[in-house]
Protein backbone atom coordinates (compact mmCIF):
# COMPACT_ATOMS: atom_id res chain seq x y z
CA UNK A 1 0.00 0.00 0.00
CA UNK A 2 2.82 2.26 0.74
CA UNK A 3 3.93 2.22 -2.70
CA UNK A 4 1.07 3.21 -4.53
CA UNK A 5 0.96 6.15 -2.22
CA UNK A 6 4.84 6.84 -2.95
CA UNK A 7 3.75 6.93 -6.54
CA UNK A 8 0.63 9.10 -5.75
CA UNK A 9 2.84 11.41 -3.95
CA UNK A 10 5.56 11.69 -6.69
CA UNK A 11 3.24 11.92 -9.75
CA UNK A 12 1.35 14.64 -7.90
CA UNK A 13 4.84 16.47 -6.65
CA UNK A 14 6.24 16.31 -10.50
CA UNK A 15 3.11 17.30 -11.82
CA UNK A 16 2.74 20.72 -9.62
CA UNK A 17 6.35 21.47 -10.18
CA UNK A 18 6.15 21.41 -14.49
CA UNK A 19 2.77 22.98 -13.95
CA UNK A 20 4.63 25.72 -12.01
CA UNK A 21 7.19 25.66 -14.52
CA UNK A 22 5.48 26.13 -17.70
CA UNK A 23 3.16 28.87 -15.68
CA UNK A 24 6.00 30.99 -15.07
CA UNK A 25 6.45 31.10 -18.87
CA UNK A 26 2.81 31.61 -19.51
CA UNK A 27 2.62 34.39 -17.22
CA UNK A 28 5.75 35.95 -18.46
CA UNK A 29 4.22 35.71 -22.11
CA UNK A 30 1.34 37.51 -21.49
CA UNK A 31 3.38 40.13 -19.65
CA UNK A 32 5.41 40.26 -22.14
CA UNK A 33 2.37 40.41 -25.76
CA UNK A 34 3.55 36.95 -26.75
CA UNK A 35 1.15 34.83 -28.38
CA UNK A 36 0.50 31.28 -26.53
CA UNK A 37 -1.07 28.73 -28.86
CA UNK A 38 -1.54 26.30 -25.94
CA UNK A 39 -1.04 25.61 -22.28
CA UNK A 40 -1.04 22.05 -21.60
CA UNK A 41 -0.97 20.23 -18.27
CA UNK A 42 0.01 16.82 -18.86
CA UNK A 43 1.25 15.14 -21.93
CA UNK A 44 -0.23 12.90 -24.74
CA UNK A 45 -3.70 12.99 -26.61
CA UNK A 46 -6.32 15.93 -24.35
CA UNK A 47 -9.10 14.55 -22.71
CA UNK A 48 -10.39 18.43 -21.88
CA UNK A 49 -9.71 21.35 -24.32
CA UNK A 50 -11.13 25.23 -23.81
CA UNK A 51 -10.59 27.57 -26.08
CA UNK A 52 -12.27 30.85 -26.65
CA UNK A 53 -14.00 31.98 -30.09
CA UNK A 54 -14.75 35.18 -32.04
CA UNK A 55 -17.51 36.23 -33.30
CA UNK A 56 -17.21 34.31 -36.63
CA UNK A 57 -16.73 31.36 -34.09
CA UNK A 58 -13.06 30.62 -35.28
CA UNK A 59 -10.73 29.57 -31.94
CA UNK A 60 -8.75 32.40 -31.02
CA UNK A 61 -5.87 33.30 -27.96
CA UNK A 62 -4.51 30.34 -26.15
CA UNK A 63 -6.11 27.13 -26.43
CA UNK A 64 -6.07 25.26 -22.75
CA UNK A 65 -5.82 21.27 -22.80
CA UNK A 66 -5.46 19.19 -19.53
CA UNK A 67 -3.81 15.48 -20.88
CA UNK A 68 -4.01 11.50 -20.12
CA UNK A 69 -0.47 11.33 -18.57
CA UNK A 70 -0.23 13.78 -15.44
CA UNK A 71 3.45 13.94 -15.58
CA UNK A 72 4.77 16.70 -17.71
CA UNK A 73 3.01 19.66 -19.79
CA UNK A 74 4.04 22.80 -22.18
CA UNK A 75 3.56 25.80 -23.20
CA UNK A 76 3.81 26.48 -26.72
CA UNK A 77 4.92 30.00 -28.08
CA UNK A 78 6.00 28.36 -31.41
CA UNK A 79 9.65 29.71 -30.38
CA UNK A 80 11.45 27.22 -32.94
CA UNK A 81 9.31 28.39 -35.94
CA UNK A 82 9.82 31.71 -37.88
CA UNK A 83 6.55 34.50 -38.12
CA UNK A 84 5.61 37.44 -39.23
CA UNK A 85 3.40 37.91 -35.85
CA UNK A 86 4.39 40.96 -34.19
CA UNK A 87 2.87 38.71 -30.94
CA UNK A 88 5.40 35.72 -32.36
CA UNK A 89 8.46 34.70 -29.66
CA UNK A 90 11.07 35.37 -32.17
CA UNK A 91 9.57 39.12 -33.27
CA UNK A 92 10.38 40.20 -29.22
CA UNK A 93 13.30 41.71 -27.91
CA UNK A 94 16.45 39.76 -26.60
CA UNK A 95 15.59 40.62 -23.12
CA UNK A 96 12.09 39.73 -23.46
CA UNK A 97 12.68 36.43 -24.70
CA UNK A 98 15.21 35.46 -22.01
CA UNK A 99 13.01 36.43 -19.09
CA UNK A 100 10.28 34.09 -20.60
CA UNK A 101 12.59 31.66 -20.98
CA UNK A 102 14.21 31.92 -17.49
CA UNK A 103 10.37 32.41 -16.01
CA UNK A 104 10.01 28.73 -15.44
CA UNK A 105 12.45 28.04 -13.24
CA UNK A 106 12.28 31.12 -11.39
CA UNK A 107 8.59 29.86 -10.79
CA UNK A 108 10.79 26.42 -9.46
CA UNK A 109 12.77 28.54 -7.11
CA UNK A 110 9.71 30.30 -5.67
CA UNK A 111 7.25 26.74 -5.40
CA UNK A 112 10.77 25.77 -3.55
CA UNK A 113 10.48 28.36 -1.06
CA UNK A 114 7.39 27.95 -0.17
CA UNK A 115 7.20 24.13 0.21
CA UNK A 116 10.00 25.12 2.85
CA UNK A 117 8.50 27.60 3.90
CA UNK A 118 5.13 25.88 4.98
CA UNK A 119 7.45 23.06 6.53
CA UNK A 120 9.46 25.40 8.72
CA UNK A 121 6.00 27.32 10.12
CA UNK A 122 4.89 23.77 10.53
CA UNK A 123 7.87 22.57 12.51
CA UNK A 124 8.87 25.13 14.66
CA UNK A 125 12.20 24.80 14.20
CA UNK A 126 15.39 24.53 12.52
CA UNK A 127 18.35 22.07 12.94
CA UNK A 128 21.50 24.65 13.63
CA UNK A 129 25.06 23.22 13.30
CA UNK A 130 25.60 23.79 16.80
CA UNK A 131 28.17 21.26 18.66
CA UNK A 132 26.85 18.89 21.16
CA UNK A 133 29.13 16.37 21.98
CA UNK A 134 32.91 15.87 22.04
CA UNK A 135 34.83 12.30 21.85
CA UNK A 136 37.26 11.98 24.93
CA UNK A 137 39.92 11.78 22.85
CA UNK A 138 38.83 14.78 20.94
CA UNK A 139 41.88 16.40 19.56
CA UNK A 140 41.25 20.18 18.75
CA UNK A 141 40.56 22.40 22.76
CA UNK A 142 39.82 25.47 20.68
CA UNK A 143 36.48 23.28 19.63
CA UNK A 144 33.89 23.41 22.64
CA UNK A 145 30.47 22.17 22.94
CA UNK A 146 28.23 25.31 21.98
CA UNK A 147 30.58 26.20 19.56
CA UNK A 148 28.15 26.59 16.12
CA UNK A 149 29.98 26.09 12.68
CA UNK A 150 29.47 29.21 10.08
CA UNK A 151 31.47 27.83 7.27
CA UNK A 152 33.59 24.82 6.26
CA UNK A 153 36.29 25.18 3.70
CA UNK A 154 34.78 28.82 2.90
CA UNK A 155 31.57 27.19 2.41
CA UNK A 156 28.79 28.91 4.28
CA UNK A 157 26.52 26.44 6.51
CA UNK A 158 23.56 27.59 7.93
CA UNK A 159 22.34 24.00 8.89
CA UNK A 160 23.60 20.90 9.95
CA UNK A 161 22.88 19.48 6.64
CA UNK A 162 25.09 21.90 5.15
CA UNK A 163 27.76 20.79 7.69
CA UNK A 164 27.30 17.33 6.92
CA UNK A 165 27.91 17.93 2.88
CA UNK A 166 31.07 20.03 3.31
CA UNK A 167 32.44 17.86 5.60
CA UNK A 168 31.41 14.77 3.37
CA UNK A 169 34.09 16.31 1.00
CA UNK A 170 38.09 15.96 0.37
CA UNK A 171 38.11 13.48 3.59
CA UNK A 172 41.27 13.63 3.40
CA UNK A 173 42.75 16.96 3.38
CA UNK A 174 42.81 19.04 6.33
CA UNK A 175 39.57 21.44 7.14
CA UNK A 176 38.89 25.25 8.26
CA UNK A 177 36.26 25.60 10.35
CA UNK A 178 35.46 29.03 10.87
CA UNK A 179 33.25 29.03 14.48
CA UNK A 180 31.11 31.12 16.80
CA UNK A 181 31.18 31.24 20.51
CA UNK A 182 29.12 33.62 22.64
CA UNK A 183 28.74 36.10 19.60
CA UNK A 184 32.31 36.04 18.99
CA UNK A 185 33.72 34.48 16.21
CA UNK A 186 37.17 32.57 15.48
CA UNK A 187 39.40 29.94 13.03
CA UNK A 188 40.54 26.93 13.02
CA UNK A 189 42.67 25.05 10.14
CA UNK A 190 44.39 21.85 9.41
CA UNK A 191 41.83 19.89 11.58
CA UNK A 192 41.69 15.86 10.37
CA UNK A 193 40.21 13.43 10.70
CA UNK A 194 42.13 11.49 13.70
CA UNK A 195 39.99 9.23 15.42
CA UNK A 196 38.61 5.94 14.16
CA UNK A 197 34.79 4.43 14.72
CA UNK A 198 34.03 1.01 15.62
CA UNK A 199 34.07 0.36 12.15
CA UNK A 200 37.27 1.34 11.47
CA UNK A 201 36.19 4.73 9.83
CA UNK A 202 38.19 7.97 10.43
CA UNK A 203 36.16 10.62 12.18
CA UNK A 204 36.21 13.74 13.68
CA UNK A 205 34.57 12.95 17.05
CA UNK A 206 32.31 16.05 16.64
CA UNK A 207 28.17 15.85 16.90
CA UNK A 208 26.68 18.61 15.69
CA UNK A 209 22.47 19.63 15.38
CA UNK A 210 20.45 21.62 17.88
CA UNK A 211 17.15 22.48 17.22
CA UNK A 212 16.56 25.93 17.47
CA UNK A 213 12.57 27.31 17.57
CA UNK A 214 11.74 29.78 15.48
CA UNK A 215 9.48 32.95 15.39
CA UNK A 216 7.40 34.46 12.24
CA UNK A 217 10.45 36.26 10.59
CA UNK A 218 13.47 33.73 11.41
CA UNK A 219 11.16 31.01 9.97
CA UNK A 220 11.09 33.32 6.22
CA UNK A 221 14.64 33.46 6.63
CA UNK A 222 15.59 30.21 7.34
CA UNK A 223 13.39 29.31 4.14
CA UNK A 224 15.04 31.61 1.88
CA UNK A 225 18.58 29.91 3.71
CA UNK A 226 17.40 26.59 2.73
CA UNK A 227 16.15 27.27 -0.71
CA UNK A 228 19.94 29.03 -1.13
CA UNK A 229 21.20 25.76 0.51
CA UNK A 230 19.31 23.66 -1.84
CA UNK A 231 21.00 25.97 -5.14
CA UNK A 232 24.66 24.80 -3.37
CA UNK A 233 23.58 21.13 -2.74
CA UNK A 234 22.88 20.53 -6.78
CA UNK A 235 25.96 22.69 -7.91
CA UNK A 236 28.00 20.57 -5.52
CA UNK A 237 26.39 17.59 -6.82
CA UNK A 238 26.85 18.30 -10.23
CA UNK A 239 30.78 19.74 -9.37
CA UNK A 240 31.09 16.05 -8.16
CA UNK A 241 29.85 14.37 -11.04
CA UNK A 242 31.84 16.58 -13.55
CA UNK A 243 35.31 15.35 -10.61
CA UNK A 244 34.27 11.75 -11.07
CA UNK A 245 33.94 11.85 -7.14
CA UNK A 246 29.80 11.03 -7.74
CA UNK A 247 28.65 8.80 -10.70
CA UNK A 248 26.00 8.81 -12.86
CA UNK A 249 24.39 6.19 -11.53
CA UNK A 250 24.25 8.08 -7.73
CA UNK A 251 21.80 9.83 -9.97
CA UNK A 252 17.91 9.24 -8.78
CA UNK A 253 14.83 9.76 -11.46
CA UNK A 254 11.07 9.61 -10.31
CA UNK A 255 11.21 5.70 -9.78
CA UNK A 256 14.51 6.62 -6.89
CA UNK A 257 12.43 9.53 -5.43
CA UNK A 258 9.24 7.40 -4.78
CA UNK A 259 11.68 4.69 -3.21
CA UNK A 260 12.65 7.80 -1.29
CA UNK A 261 9.51 9.01 -0.16
CA UNK A 262 8.40 5.03 0.41
CA UNK A 263 10.74 5.04 3.17
CA UNK A 264 9.47 7.79 4.79
CA UNK A 265 6.00 6.55 4.77
CA UNK A 266 7.32 3.29 6.67
CA UNK A 267 9.22 4.89 9.16
CA UNK A 268 7.05 4.55 12.59
CA UNK A 269 6.15 7.67 12.48
CA UNK A 270 3.33 10.61 13.03
CA UNK A 271 1.32 11.42 9.57
CA UNK A 272 2.14 15.44 10.44
CA UNK A 273 6.03 14.10 10.43
CA UNK A 274 6.07 12.51 7.08
CA UNK A 275 4.14 15.37 5.37
CA UNK A 276 6.63 17.67 6.92
CA UNK A 277 9.76 15.07 5.57
CA UNK A 278 7.68 15.14 1.94
CA UNK A 279 7.74 18.73 2.06
CA UNK A 280 11.33 19.47 2.55
CA UNK A 281 12.08 16.86 -0.20
CA UNK A 282 9.50 18.23 -2.46
CA UNK A 283 11.23 21.67 -1.91
CA UNK A 284 14.65 20.22 -3.07
CA UNK A 285 13.14 19.19 -5.58
CA UNK A 286 11.85 22.09 -7.02
CA UNK A 287 15.42 23.76 -6.71
CA UNK A 288 16.91 20.88 -8.69
CA UNK A 289 14.74 20.85 -11.30
CA UNK A 290 15.09 25.12 -11.53
CA UNK A 291 18.78 24.38 -11.34
CA UNK A 292 18.81 21.48 -13.81
CA UNK A 293 16.89 24.03 -16.32
CA UNK A 294 19.19 26.98 -16.44
CA UNK A 295 22.10 24.86 -17.08
CA UNK A 296 23.46 25.81 -20.60
CA UNK A 297 22.96 23.07 -22.28
CA UNK A 298 20.57 22.40 -25.42
CA UNK A 299 16.89 21.68 -25.58
CA UNK A 300 17.01 23.06 -22.09
CA UNK A 301 15.90 26.96 -21.32
CA UNK A 302 19.33 27.64 -20.07
CA UNK A 303 20.68 25.90 -23.39
CA UNK A 304 17.79 28.11 -25.24
CA UNK A 305 18.99 31.35 -23.29
CA UNK A 306 22.79 30.72 -23.85
CA UNK A 307 21.76 30.19 -27.98
CA UNK A 308 19.79 33.67 -28.12
CA UNK A 309 23.21 35.56 -26.80
CA UNK A 310 25.34 33.30 -29.35
CA UNK A 311 22.76 34.45 -31.96
CA UNK A 312 22.63 38.34 -30.73
CA UNK A 313 26.48 38.00 -30.96
CA UNK A 314 26.60 36.61 -34.90
CA UNK A 315 24.14 39.48 -35.73
CA UNK A 316 27.20 41.98 -34.24
CA UNK A 317 29.89 40.59 -36.20
CA UNK A 318 28.19 39.48 -39.39
CA UNK A 319 24.93 40.80 -39.66
CA UNK A 320 23.37 37.18 -39.33
CA UNK A 321 21.52 35.15 -36.86
CA UNK A 322 22.90 31.33 -36.04
CA UNK A 323 20.33 29.36 -38.66
CA UNK A 324 16.63 28.32 -37.17
CA UNK A 325 17.14 24.98 -38.77
CA UNK A 326 21.15 24.53 -37.05
CA UNK A 327 19.61 25.24 -33.88
CA UNK A 328 16.53 22.94 -34.19
CA UNK A 329 19.20 20.20 -35.05
CA UNK A 330 20.99 20.63 -31.59
CA UNK A 331 18.34 21.14 -29.85
CA UNK A 332 16.69 17.93 -30.89
CA UNK A 333 19.64 15.98 -30.95
CA UNK A 334 20.55 17.20 -26.99
CA UNK A 335 16.66 16.12 -26.15
CA UNK A 336 17.53 12.31 -27.48
CA UNK A 337 20.58 12.59 -25.49
CA UNK A 338 18.74 13.60 -22.26
CA UNK A 339 15.81 11.03 -23.29
CA UNK A 340 18.19 8.22 -23.23
CA UNK A 341 19.71 9.85 -20.02
CA UNK A 342 16.07 9.63 -18.42
CA UNK A 343 15.94 6.25 -19.27
CA UNK A 344 19.00 5.58 -18.36
CA UNK A 345 18.43 6.64 -14.94
CA UNK A 346 15.09 4.88 -14.98
CA UNK A 347 16.38 1.42 -15.23
CA UNK A 348 19.06 2.12 -12.84
CA UNK A 349 16.36 3.25 -9.95
CA UNK A 350 14.78 0.15 -10.73
CA UNK A 351 17.87 -2.34 -10.35
CA UNK A 352 18.37 -0.38 -7.13
CA UNK A 353 15.53 -1.30 -5.50
CA UNK A 354 15.10 -4.57 -6.53
CA UNK A 355 18.74 -4.97 -5.08
CA UNK A 356 20.38 -5.84 -8.29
Amino acid sequence: MSGVISAIVIILLLGILITVHELGHFIAARLCKIRVREFAIGMGPAFFKRQKTNEDGEPTGTKFTLRVFPIGGFCDMGEDEASDDPAHFRNKTLWQKVFVLVSGALMNFLIGFVFFLIFFAFAGFRDVPVVTNLEPDFPYSEIQVGDRFTAVNGHRVDSRRDWQLFISMDQDKPYTFEMERDGERYTISGVTRQLVNENGDKIFGITAGKLEELNFFSTIQTAAKETTSSVRLVWVSLGMLISGEARVTDMAGPVGMGGIVNDMIEVEAPVSDTVLSILSLAGLVAVNLAVFNLLPIPALDGGRVMFLFISAFLVLVRKKPLSEKVEGYIHGGTMLLLFGLMIFIFFNDIRRLIGL
